[in-house]
């Protein structure tokens, strides 16, 4: 048995020894790829880290309609930067990389190659119509008709084989059409992040009126003010009890396009559409003000003569009644104007606060991090575990999911997974790019995130004293618990190694590392005002724990809950394919019009194969806390004890939940469905209920 080979000091470049500097410099430059002279394909034993286009993510070569704008690099169409792997050029567009076949591994450098050698692009059924009733979505998961379990209540943390119960029906399959669960899934669904405190009514959109004419909202205070109460809606405004989700800027500019598909070499590929821009209103109620209730969902279209005439909008309010009362086989407009408003919510989870906000964006700071610091560096050996698999799944996904599609080799097309099953479909990554025009890196540390969108008031620096606006919401509470323990361990460590802001600011790599992510990785926005400069310990810090917090519980908290809310497609539906009908909220809709309406058989099938991938990494995952090399990866034993505080705090934090949890006066911690929120739980758990957060961005 060999002996365990023990890691060098961590050192800044300036410290480190004389005879050492040559090597520490060298590897970089390998790793740069520096003394390549001409341009070439990587091959899978390279370990060159350098930036490219997204302009990889169409096949012109293929069929003209795959081809896709590049993302990056225009004003346009801006968006971080990819690994770049030296493919040559499409054929028939010389600005388009050409893509690599469905059988051969896209490059990333051999050092980020985790745990498979690629994921086989998967075989979905022709396109074949709708669910005609709930029991066969029901029969998806070894449910009766009417979705019941013998044990139903176990099977959330079970080891039943996959297709798993979706949460959201596991305990009562009828519940998500409760208007109090929808509402709840805002702050403690699969995408509890766009969420925003209303501060000026009407609601004012904020697209250029000389392209788009008048977006305003059209949602009145007669729609809304009949359910809240006797409080005016100036008076919930100003008391902080009016809420929005608002999908409609993002949505409405691509609308037209959207709802034109498919086009006729798309018909056996892709399905109908029928879209909405949508608006959400929702009022903060209850004896402790701490429960959501919808007030008005607004569904919007582009003006059917021209777009420069604006939104032509339908308010649809609760029923009279205020009775949200399920009956079998029985639907109403309400209930459809939801799901068109779910289906928003579920592309804009995908697309921004999941593909964009977490994969796009870490993946420049991933590559300028192997390019400038040294393995030696003490800010690279806190990072490392934070990068794992990010360069290959995303290299993946360029390939099977988020691109137009490639011919296999049978000669059928495949299609990318995300085109098929969400309903921007040729359009998603573009309106990825247009989203990114607002990015903002310090706005994604939770902190700031929350006050920005009038959630919480107080000092973003100081976690502790951050106060909710909104008492009991799930997302809210846990992630200020892991944001404040991944911010202490991180100026734990960082305060080993920099003693003042002139040790930041001297040091050659971590500048170099920084000025690389700003001005070459996200270049688009280099000259955005939002940047922290890197010249100080606080600078540090925030910067590290907010990547390490977007890579590990961030990323957990939107991405694992997509199956358990989505996966079962009536809740959160893809793709929507059928006209509302009219304004009267309490009108009836068949169980099968219902079905008929949301995403269909073929796509739902695709949607759950994607959406259960983190099912896949029991057993083989490392968790938030882990390190594989804890043994060798620090020789400095500050380090090693900040470490292990750092995971006792992580424990404390997983018995804060659980004691949440099990609280029944915090109602939004399970709802009507009787789940419990889980997404922020630290440690990993027997079962394939989604406990524990990997360290990285592994699906």
């Amino acid at each position: 048995m060999g002996v365990p080979r023990r890691q060098a000091p961590a050192c800044v470049k300036e410290e480190t020894p004389s005879a050492l500097l040559k090597y520490r410099e060298d590897e970089l430059g390998a790793l740069r790829g520096d003394g390549e002279t001409t341009e070439r394909p990587f091959q899978p034993w390279d370990r060159v880290y350098d930036y490219a286009l997204y302009n990889d993510l169409g096949n012109p070569d293929l069929r003209q309609d795959l081809a896709r704008p590049v993302l990056g690099g225009s004003q346009e169409y801006p968006y971080p930067r990819r690994t770049k792997t030296g493919r040559p050029a499409a054929k028939t567009d010389p600005r388009s990389e050409s893509r690599a076949p469905l059988d051969e591994e896209i490059y990333v450098p051999c050092d980020e190659r985790v745990g498979f050698a690629s994921i086989p692009a998967p075989t979905l059924p022709p396109l074949g119509g709708h669910f005609r009733s709930l029991a066969d979505v029901y029969r998806l998961f070894g449910l009766d008709d009417l979705g019941r379990l013998p044990e139903a209540k176990a099977v959330i943390n079970s080891g039943a084989p996959f297709p798993v119960v979706p949460q959201v029906i596991s305990v009562n399959p009828t519940h998500w059409r409760k208007d109090e669960e929808f509402a709840r899934q805002m702050i403690a669904g699969a995408n509890p992040v766009c969420i925003k405190r209303v501060t000026k009514f009407p609601l004012a959109s904020e697209l250029d009126r000389g392209v788009f004419g008048d977006q305003d909202s059209k949602i009145t205070k007669d729609h809304v003010e009949k359910n809240m109460g006797g409080m005016t809606v100036q008076q919930a405004v100003e008391e902080g009890r009016l809420y929005v989700v608002d999908h409609h800027d993002w949505v409405m500019p691509y609308l037209k396009r959207i709802n034109e598909l498919p086009a006729s070499e798309e018909k056996a590929e892709v399905s109908q559409r029928k879209v909405y821009a949508a608006r959400t209103l929702l009022f903060l109620d209850g004896e402790d003000s701490s429960m959501l209730r919808p007030l008005a969902i607004e569904l919007s279209s582009p003006h059917p003569e021209k777009e420069q005439l604006g939104a032509v909008s339908t308010v649809y309010t609760p029923p009279d009644s205020g009775d949200d009362g399920i009956t079998a086989g029985r639907f109403s407009t309400w209930e459809l104007a939801k799901v068109y408003a779910s289906a928003n919510d579920a592309a804009e989870n995908n697309f921004v606060t999941h593909w964009l906000n977490t994969h796009a964006s870490m993946e420049p700071i991933v590559i300028a991090a192997n390019r400038q610091l040294s393995v030696l560096h003490p800010i690279h050996r806190l990072l490392k575990p934070h990068f794992r698999k990010t360069l290959h799944i995303n290299a993946v996904a360029r390939q099977i999911i988020v691109g137009s599609g490639d011919q296999r080799k049978d000669g059928s097309v495949f299609r990318g997974i995300d085109e098929v099953t969400y309903f921007p479909s040729k359009y998603n990554m573009e309106m990825s790019s247009k989203a990114y025009k607002a990015w903002n890196f310090t706005d994604l540390a939770l902190p700031n995130d929350l006050i920005k969108r009038g959630l919480a008031k107080g000092d973003p620096k100081k976690p502790e004293t951050v106060e909710l606006a909104i008492k009991d919401y799930p997302y809210a509470v846990d992630g200020l618990d892991m944001w404040a323990a991944i911010k202490k361990w991180v100026a734990d460590y960082c305060a080993i190694y920099y003693a003042d802001d002139g040790a930041v600011a001297r040091d050659s790599e971590l500048q170099g590392w920084w000025s690389e992510v700003r001005n070459v990785g996200h270049g688009d926005l280099a000259d955005a005002p939002w940047w922290p400069a890197m010249d100080c310990v606080a600078d540090l810090v925030e910067t590290c724990a907010t990547v390490v917090w977007l890579s590990s519980a961030y990323h957990a908290s939107i991405s694992f809950g997509q199956y358990d809310y989505l996966g079962f497609v009536p809740n959160g539906p893809s793709i929507t394919t059928r006209p509302v009908p009219g304004p009267d909220a309490g009108a009836e809709v068949t169980e099968s019009d219902f079905l008929a309406s949301v995403t269909p058989v073929t796509e739902a099938l695709g949607f759950m194969s994607i959406a259960s991938g983190p099912m896949g990494l029991k057993g083989t995952e490392v968790y938030l806390g882990q390190r594989p090399d804890t043994e060798q990866w620090t020789r400095e034993r500050r380090a090693a004890e900040a470490l292990a505080e750092f995971r006792a705090r992580l424990e404390e934090v997983a018995g804060n939940i659980d004691r949440r949890n099990a609280d029944p006066a915090l109602k939004n911690r399970t709802g009507q469905v009787e789940v419990p929120y889980t997404l922020l739980k630290p440690t990993a758990q027997p079962g394939l209920v989604l406990r524990g957060i990997p360290n990285s961005i592994t699906v």
